[in-house]
C-alpha cells in the first residue's frame, strides 16, 4: 500500500515537543482529515488536541507501508509513528542531531528545513540566533 507521510511536531503542556508521523492512504488528499487524526492521537496522549496547527503538520513524502502499518490504516484510517520526544532545552553537550531536532521543534522557520548542507558550526549559530 502506498501511503502519504505527514511530519508533525507539537509542543506538549510541559514545553517538550512530540515529533510523530501521521501515515494515511495516498488517496487521502484532505489535510483537515489528517489534522483530525493528529488531534485524535493527541487526545489519546492526554495532550491538548486543539494545539495541532497547520504549521506543525506538513506532507513529507510517499512510501510503501509494511503489512503491520497497512493493517492499522485499513482498520483505523491512519497510523501514527512516534518519532522523538524533544526536550524544551538542549542537553549540555548536544549532538548535531540534538541541535537539528531542537531547531525543528522550537523554531517554526526551521520546522521542515533541510540541514544536509549546513555545517555543525552553522547550526550552532542558528541556535544562538
Amino acid at each position: 500500500m502506498k501511503a502519504a507521510v505527514w511530519d508533525t511536531y507539537v509542543k506538549k503542556k510541559n514545553g517538550d515537543v512530540m515529533h510523530f508521523d501521521i501515515i494515511v492512504p495516498d488517496s487521502l488528499k484532505d489535510a483537515d482529515t489528517v489534522y483530525q487524526y493528529g488531534k485524535e492521537y493527541l487526545a489519546l496522549k492526554n495532550e491538548n488536541e486543539s494545539r495541532l496547527q497547520m504549521e506543525e503538520c506538513q506532507f513529507c513524502h510517499m512510501e510503501e507501508t509494511s503489512p503491520e502499518i497497512r493493517k492499522v490504516i485499513e482498520e483505523k484510517g491512519y497510523f501514527i509513528l512516534e518519532m522523538d520526544e524533544i526536550p524544551a532545552s538542549l542537553p549540555q553537550n548536544p549532538s548535531r542531531r540534538d541541535m537539528i531536532l531542537h531547531l525543528r521543534a522550537h523554531y517554526d522557520e526551521y520546522r521542515f528545513a533541510d540541514f544536509k548542507d549546513k555545517s555543525t558550526e552553522e547550526i550552532q549559530e542558528l541556535i544562538k540566533g
